[in-house]
């Protein structure tokens, strides 16, 4: 098995390979199955679908429209599949590593050189060429369509430039006899010729979006600027295969500013800026109230200007959220942008935001990366952090200080330093005087940060064991927010259960 890179799609169905019959999670751990993925590809993994995996899949619902309904005025692609699928994902873990360029793996019989490509299409990727064959695949770094710089689901933002040197590198490595290109999502191309000239269209595309974002930015435009107004070359984003079916241009533009430049246009008015709540409730206070921004968004909801009247509009629901007629009519206006977009994925933002507003929130999620399954699999040092990201650090804070050294079972060793309200923890390193040593299993462990046993009772089976202060391992009782739900409205106000308290 052959992991290209770090996304959720291209690794979070190996339970399904379990199902099927078709291997056992012992064939991996052991080697006897090689499963080989680029340098980082766990980190990066768990940072993307774990850490942040909750708001990350529930905004991935949005983007891929799994929250709208099949047809003409729903979902009609994901645009690099025709759905991304439900449920739940699974996290396998590599029993061979990719660390350097050129390096040779032979499964098989069959020779397979791997080159890394990280910071392109995703933080922990690489590409491979089998000699023999003369076949290559460029992971996701290539397809039949401009790809996302910044993804709406949240991630990374990826590099263009970088992205468009890697793309250059495989023309030179292989170009002269490549005879054929394969990817992950999109179909293959035959032929030396063409498989040259589609990489050099494709390269083009990314280097055009980094050379141009930064040449406009040097001359003081900022990043919404840019994006809208940016003259491209009509011979690289005609293509076809840089249509932006998948990558929007506008947000490519934009995103490539941002990870260069970062948020802020150097406006000094945006450092005043107030939370869309409180921005907008002054702004329909200054427009006279909410039925005259009601009046102005329905003008120009009949002018065709339907971009207006959803900002408009979204003054009174970012604070409000309750009042039909606004959200009815800012739905309207979403849905018309969406049936008018060529990109297939602010099509299912649009509508997915319509659903919310016409459902009064709480629209259904089935999509998750970050199920219990997968925390309580995941490697120590990460799991341990993944524990250390869900503290309330206000509830925490009560609790006290506490020094604790942790012993799971299986021997990874950690010092927990639960300080100011902060877990901080060290992996491999313990204090020579800690206030408590804890003994535990990493599933136990979960069981009590989450709140399903208490320590008297694990204490009391003999799946826990504590030398020195109990107390001080009791501070960490009920400090863990692990009460995530991935149903949050994105459009309208927080309910109140998902609000942090």
């Amino acid at each position: 098995m052959i992991i290209s890179h770090s996304h959720a799609d291209h690794f979070g169905g190996i339970d399904g390979v379990y199902a099927a019959g078709l291997a056992e999670p012992e064939d991996f751990k052991s080697g006897r199955i090689p499963l080989v993925a680029p340098q980082g590809f766990l980190e990066e993994a768990i940072a993307e679908n774990v850490t942040a995996g909750n708001i990350m899949s529930r905004r991935a619902g949005y983007q891929y429209g799994n929250v709208l309904k099949p047809g003409e005025r729903g979902i009609i692609t994901g645009s690099l599949g025709a759905a991304l699928a439900n449920g739940k994902s699974g996290l396998p873990i590599p029993n061979m590593s990719i660390t350097k360029d050129g390096q040779k793996v032979t499964i098989d019989g069959v020779d397979f050189v791997f080159y890394l490509a990280p910071h392109s299409e995703a933080p922990a990727e690489m590409v491979m060429y089998i000699p023999q064959w003369k076949a290559l695949s460029m992971a996701e770094d290539v397809n039949h369509l401009q790809h996302n710089i910044y993804t709406l689901r949240g991630a990374q933002t990826r590099d263009a430039s970088v992205w468009a040197k890697y793309i250059g590198e495989a023309l030179a490595r292989w170009g002269s006899e490549v005879e054929v290109n394969f990817g992950p999502h999109t179909w293959p191309v035959w032929g030396n010729k063409n498989v040259v000239e589609y990489l050099k269209n494709q390269r083009d595309v990314y280097q055009s979006l980094y050379d141009t974002t930064l040449r406009y930015a040097n001359y003081g435009y900022r990043p919404d600027d840019i994006a809208e107004n940016a003259q491209l070359p009509k011979a690289v984003f005609n293509q076809w295969d840089n249509r932006p079916y998948y990558g929007h241009t506008r947000n490519n533009l934009k995103s490539t500013y941002v990870r260069n430049l970062g948020w802020y246009s150097g406006n000094a008015a945006e450092l005043a800026r107030y939370p869309d709540a409180e921005r907008g409730k002054r702004y329909v206070e200054a427009m006279g109230g909410a039925q005259k921004v009601l009046d102005l968004a329905t003008a120009s909801f009949q002018k065709g200007d339907y971009r207006f009247a959803s900002d408009l509009l979204n003054n009174v629901v970012a604070y409000e959220g309750g009042n039909q007629n606004v959200n009815f009519l800012m739905a309207d206006a979403l849905e018309q942008l969406g049936y008018q977009e060529e990109n297939s994925l602010y099509r299912n933002w649009y509508l997915g935001a319509a659903v919310e507003l016409r459902q009064g929130g709480n629209v259904k999620n089935e999509l998750s990366t970050s199920s219990p399954e997968v925390i309580a699999g995941l490697p120590p040092e990460h799991f341990i952090n993944y524990l250390g990201m869900l503290v309330d650090q206000i509830k925490a804070e009560k609790a006290g200080n506490a020094t604790i050294n942790l012993n799971l079972a299986g021997g990874a060793k950690f010092g927990l330093d639960l300080h100011n309200g902060v877990l901080n923890r060290v992996s491999g390193l313990q204090a020579k005087k800690p206030d408590a040593t804890l003994e535990i299993s990493q599933a136990d462990l979960l069981a009590f940060a989450s709140g399903k046993s208490s320590l008297d009772d694990l204490l009391g089976a003999g799946k826990a064991k504590i030398t020195g202060d109990k107390a001080a391992v009791g501070k960490l009782n009920g400090i863990f927010a692990l009460d995530l739900k991935n149903n949050m409205n994105l459009v309208l106000p927080l309910q109140t259960e998902n609000r942090v308290r």
